[in-house]
């Protein structure tokens, strides 16, 4: 079995570190301390964030995941919100009926799937949703949480609730929350540049609403021995100098670190255990191989301007908007590079920290390399 995991929430033993950020988000929330996790696409901030759930189970709180990406509407958002709740109950049928005296213009009620388990489902009473309900709904966590058992609210792609409504869900959601007592939230996302803009714009809803939180890169260190020991499950020997290869080829991503590393691992149980930095490199081409054709269809779709600027972050990310940057690249004035950035940002082929840009996905950066 392949030692190495990606493509899904990582856990133990194929999660590793972590552990000072882990602790961190714990002793916030459990101190009653709203949170923000800021952090580019892949860096495992999901998968670290399920690891803090464990441990805040662990000490009795009643932890709810809920992903804002699938929500279209208010009353998907009603639906999905609610079953997210009353999943963590540990009486469905009490918890039903208590919902149902909690919040106005829904009906909600049990049914059964064909093998006979019990589900939950709800019925709106009115064609529009009220305000009111939706009130109820935001609310709802507080009025079944308790000073002995508090609920931890996680919400994941957070941004998204841009789709319901805008601004205008956002304020009554913010106005809800800042009252509650019994319950803490989480904020995090994957487009970092709307999450930071929510809670570090003045004129947003959200704005001094959480604690801030920044998820770097793992420690080079601690990346080494998880690489040595989980080779090692297979008896494949990697010495220091070519697990910082690996780590390197993989733009020191966890997500891209374990999918480079399954794809050596594959490689050399079929052939040789004799781990080397000419085998990754062949590994690293082979996944580019098997994305060309994603990658050429993605490069396809940018404007000429874009492509310009994709070709000059293979070089360097810093300055970008500075009189030497577009001198040295052959660029057009700063107003249009913002403008291109911008859509390769929003469109997560380009990540930000702090003012350094670069290409997110570090197999996509050698295609470039190679055809651009």
């Amino acid at each position: 079995m392949n030692p190495f995991s990606y493509g899904t929430i990582v856990k133990s033993p194929y999660f590793y570190d972590r552990s000072p950020e882990c602790q961190r988000i714990v002793s916030t929330l459990s101190g009653g301390n709203n949170l923000v996790l800021f952090a580019p696409r892949r860096f495992g901030k999901t998968s670290l964030v399920f690891r803090a759930i464990e441990e805040l189970e662990k000490m009795d709180y009643i932890c709810v995941y809920f992903d804002f990406m699938p929500v279209y509407s208010r009353e998907s958002f009603i639906e999905a919100y609610s079953k997210a709740i009353l999943a963590k109950q540990s009486n469905l049928q009490r918890a039903v009926k208590s919902m149902a005296s909690l919040v106005k213009g829904i009906r909600p009620k049990i049914v059964f799937d064909q093998s006979g388990k019990p589900e939950f489902s709800i019925d709106f009473t009115d064609d529009l949703i009220s305000e009111k309900t939706l009130e109820d709904i935001i609310d709802l966590p507080e009025k079944m949480a308790s000073e002995k058992k508090q609920i931890i609210i996680i919400f994941d792609e957070f941004q998204e609730i841009n789709k319901l409504n805008g601004e205008n869900f956002e304020k009554l959601l913010r106005s809800k929350i800042q009252h509650q007592q019994y319950v803490t939230y989480m904020f995090l996302g994957s487009r970092t540049h709307l999450l930071n803009d929510m809670f570090n714009n003045k004129t947003r809803a959200f704005y001094n609403a959480a604690m801030l939180m920044q998820l770097s890169a793992l420690p080079e260190n601690e990346t080494i021995e998880f690489l040595k020991n989980r080779f090692a499950l297979s008896n494949i020997t990697i010495d220091d100098s070519t697990a910082v290869f690996l780590i390197e080829q993989a733009g020191n991503i966890p997500y891209y670190i374990q999918l480079l590393a399954a794809e050596v691992w594959q490689y050399l149980v079929s052939t040789t255990k004799d781990l080397n930095t000419d085998i990754i490199a062949i590994c690293a081409e082979g996944i580019v191989d098997l994305k060309s054709d994603y990658y050429f269809e993605l490069y396809d779709r940018q404007s000429s301007y874009q492509k310009k600027l994709l070709k000059s972050l293979l070089i360097c990310g810093e300055n970008v908007f500075s009189a030497e940057y577009a001198k040295r690249f052959r660029l057009s004035a700063t107003s249009t590079t913002q403008k291109a950035l911008l859509v390769l940002v929003e469109n997560g082929i380009v990540e930000k920290v702090e003012k350094m840009y670069f290409i997110g996905d570090p197999f996509f950066k050698r295609f470039l390399s190679r055809y651009a």
